[in-house]
């Protein structure tokens, strides 16, 4: 988890969200995630690299959601 990378976070108290900006340095990627407030006190609890894992899979949850659904079909 060395690799990712908090660069900002930013509460939302109206909508009830952090949104939370990463870089993953090993990866090239710079994202934004948005977590609610519940998860994000859940996960400061356990410190940064329980709330660098809930931002990782939060973003791994958004781009599986993106990755389009591919049919085959056989032929008879």
């Amino acid at each position: 988890m060395d690799s990712i990378l908090i660069t900002n976070y930013k509460p939302d108290y109206t909508n009830d969200i952090m949104t939370i900006s990463i870089q993953i340095n090993t990866l090239g990627i710079s994202s934004q995630v948005t977590i609610s407030m519940d998860d994000f006190n859940t996960a400061i609890v356990g410190g940064i690299e329980s709330v660098k894992l809930k931002v990782l899979t939060t973003l791994i949850n958004s781009l599986t959601v993106l990755k389009p659904t591919t049919t085959t079909t056989q032929e008879a």
